[in-house]
């Protein structure tokens, strides 16, 4: 045989042979940057750096015992397409296996990649405003868990509309952190109310996510900007909430992180809703290995769901959540079949999914307080509770979603808080959600039923007499209001809805100065409530202290640039005072919210504009 056509035959089996033995340089090192380097690097919580051949060679096989046990990376969801999916594929593992078996062989020192850099600094560039949270975390080197909330005020001076955030802890014995946004203050006095900075459990007061946005961090989180028109609304005066779970490091860690905000000019288009599933039926004996929890939600109108945030503590294993269509057919949203407290986080949709009105979302988390368990680090086992701390047990399912029709809103609102109620039909707080919306209903008997249940369950409250003061008014007994709103005062001298409702009443009695004594003691409790501020200029307007109306009405437009009785009124009283130009204007921009209002079309053809 001449010998080229040896030569030939010879080549695939040289190649194959090549191509059986993974090199670092050619196959490894891109895997390993990409899937462990951004938590295995200096400065981030894993125990060890993971960047160069000689930091994976020294660790091959236990780097591969775990990522084929599936515990690194980091990845809890076996069912749902989500972005940012840290998984390996099959083909990346059995390539990792085949470079260990071979003696994870180097390969050509001048083609292996660099290892990647990473900013020293924030992911996206500086942050148009960073907040520190102002207390101190102070964590010993040994002992429990620490949950604990921070509230973070926020310097901003005009409504600002978010494209992106960045949480960094700056510290090994942080967990985990989540954030949220306070617009009432309340987190402030549950913060004044504990003596130790911040206050405990795991709930953040009135904290929630701001426009329907999750966030926080978890370790190698990515940094991405919201699409254009889906950035969130930061005001004036809003508090940010953050949650942090930390852990004993082996010495003394002083914890006192920093939140990196980029602002964009793109106003806020779409705006997320949440429902939440839960339960807090759980009492798990020791030794239960098979206890589940169950929760069920029927969607009375269309939604396209974006993101979800599971929550569970320690003992849990197993989560699930499906959709039932109406014809009956069955998605699965999510299901994590090994859950880990140590590796929680939210998860956002690869493509959106839409679900038709009559859907059933439904969850079932699984849990194990046997030895069984490995994740529970309590022993002796003992009996497990619904609760607030990490060795208390939660479930939880957070869905964060858009309506496909902005008028459905109080629909799915109403479906969610009656669903609550089946559950925990003694919540009070409930019971005034419900008031509140069968009252935007018109549903007035209902709301009746509801708000006098909360008054007997929770009297101390104020916000529950507030509520019925409400549907007072809207019934016409304004005597009966009043004392509801007098009885919140005395209950609470802060309560700033009591303050607006009643100044309210003493500006349609013609009583502009005790008005104004009220709202302007509402606008000093919500500074960031365009509704308190809009109050208060009228009342000013009304009795010609016409600069601070003016600059009341501004810091209303500021909050709320679609706010078209403070655009309006503004618009009058720059005419009133002679400025008709600059009035005319002002105008002009409330026309285009409500273009159909006759009051407006008559000034403006007074004016000479339209």
């Amino acid at each position: 045989m001449p010998r080229h056509l040896l030569l030939l035959m010879l080549l695939p089996a040289v190649l194959c042979a090549q191509q059986s033995a993974p090199t670092w340089a050619r196959d490894v090192a891109a895997i390993v940057h990409r899937s462990c380097a951004p938590c295995h690097r200096p400065g981030q919580p894993a125990p060890f750096d993971l960047l160069t051949y000689r930091d994976v060679q020294k660790r091959a096989r236990f780097v591969l015992d775990v990522v084929e046990d599936r515990y690194m990376p980091p990845w809890k969801p076996t069912a749902g397409e989500f972005i940012g999916d840290r998984r390996l594929t099959d083909d990346e593992i059995a390539t990792l296996s085949r470079w260990v078996e071979a003696g994870a062989p180097r390969g050509d020192r001048d083609a292996e990649p660099e290892p990647p850099t990473f900013a020293d600094d924030w992911q996206l560039g500086r942050p148009d405003l960073v907040v520190r949270m102002p207390d101190v975390l102070a964590v010993p080197a040994d002992g429990p868990d620490i949950v604990r909330n921070y509230v973070v005020p926020v310097a901003v001076d005009r409504l600002r509309y978010v494209a992106a955030v960045e949480v960094r802890p700056g510290n090994p014995a942080v967990h985990h952190a989540v954030l949220m946004v306070d617009r009432t203050r309340q987190s402030r006095q549950q913060d004044e109310k504990d003596p130790e900075p911040g206050f405990g459990g795991m709930t953040l007061g009135a904290a929630v996510p701001p426009d329907g946005h999750f966030m926080g961090w978890t370790p190698g989180k990515s940094v991405r900007r919201n699409p254009r028109g889906m950035a969130w609304r930061l005001r004036p005066g809003d508090d940010f909430v953050l949650q942090l779970h930390a852990v004993p490091v082996g010495k003394p860690e002083r914890v006192q992180p920093e939140i990196g905000l980029w602002f964009t000019d793109q106003p806020t288009e779409q705006v997320f809703d949440t429902v939440m599933l839960f339960s807090e039926e759980i009492d798990i004996a020791a030794g239960e290995t098979d206890y589940v929890v169950e929760d069920h939600l029927v969607l009375p109108v269309p939604v396209t769901l974006h993101a979800i945030y599971p929550h569970a503590h320690y003992v849990c294993r197993t989560m699930r959540a499906d959709a039932v269509l109406p014809d009956g057919t069955q998605k699965a949203l999510f299901a994590i079949d090994d859950w880990d407290f140590d590796w929680q986080d939210d998860y956002h949709y690869r493509q959106p999914m839409r679900l038709p009105a009559g859907t059933r979302v439904t969850m079932a988390y699984g849990y194990d307080n046997s030895d069984g368990n490995r994740n529970n680090p309590v022993h002796p086992r003992r009996r497990v509770r619904f609760g607030q701390r990490s060795e208390d047990e939660m479930a939880t399912l957070t869905l964060s979603l858009t309506l496909h029709d902005e008028r459905d809103r109080p629909a799915l609102q109403l479906a969610s808080v009656d669903r609550d109620l089946e559950k925990l039909p003694d919540a009070w707080n409930l019971l005034m959600k419900k008031s509140q919306l069968e009252r935007a209903r018109g549903n007035f008997a209902v709301a009746s039923r509801a708000i006098e249940r909360a008054c007997r369950i929770s009297p101390g409250a104020p916000d529950v007499w507030v509520e019925r003061g409400v549907l007072g008014e809207v019934r016409r007994d304004l005597a009966a209001a009043e004392r509801d709103y007098r009885r919140a005062l005395a209950l609470d001298s802060d309560c700033a809805l009591a303050h607006m409702q009643i100044g309210a009443i003493y500006g349609r009695r013609g009583d502009s100065r005790r008005a104004l004594e009220h709202f302007a003691r509402a606008v000093q409790l919500l500074p960031n409530a365009p509704a308190a501020h809009n109050n208060y200029a009228t009342a000013c307007f009304a009795e010609d202290r016409l600069d601070d109306a003016e600059r009341h009405y501004r810091r209303t437009i500021e909050l709320d640039p679609a706010h078209f009785s403070a655009q309006f009124n503004l618009g009058r009283l720059l005419v009133y005072v002679g400025r008709r130009d600059e009035g005319r204007r002002v105008l002009q921009a409330a026309a285009k919210l409500r273009p159909g209002f006759a009051p407006l079309q008559q000034l403006l053809r007074e004016l000479g504009g339209r």
